[in-house]
């Protein structure tokens, strides 16, 4: 789009594979490596289910989830940079709860550049439907 700064292929693919390792995290269990796709300050936000802020606080909360969904699908992913070089993600997403039951919602995060590579800063997501 005009007037929006461009991401190289090698940042878009790379973003897209930190946004796409989320699931693979989370099927696993593997919450402890959460710091692989989250910045160490990220702000999470899923209404009704968790806030945290802080990657600590961010994995304490879904070690405690009794429940958690059994497979993450992310898809459709759009990536934008703004003029002040904020790079936004938005994505569709389908989640296979423990009773069978199947929750769409969509993910608008920010991410950012980090020593480690590019995380997630910031994911708020929307249940649709």
């Amino acid at each position: 789009m005009a007037g929006q700064k461009q991401l190289s292929e090698h940042d878009r693919t790379e973003i897209l594979d930190v946004i796409n390792a989320v699931a693979f995290i989370m099927d696993s269990r593997g919450y402890d490596r959460l710091g692989e796709v989250f910045a160490p300050d990220i702000h999470f936000e899923n209404p009704g289910r968790l806030k945290a802020d802080g990657l600590d606080n961010v994995i304490t909360a879904f070690k405690g989830f009794a429940n958690p969904a059994i497979s993450h699908f992310i898809t459709n992913t759009i990536l934008s940079v703004d003029d002040a070089g904020t790079v936004r993600a938005i994505s569709k997403a389908l989640s296979i709860r423990q009773d069978k039951s199947l929750v769409a919602a969509e993910y608008n995060d920010v991410v950012t550049k980090t020593e480690q590579g590019w995380r997630i800063a910031s994911r708020n997501i929307k249940t649709l439907g």
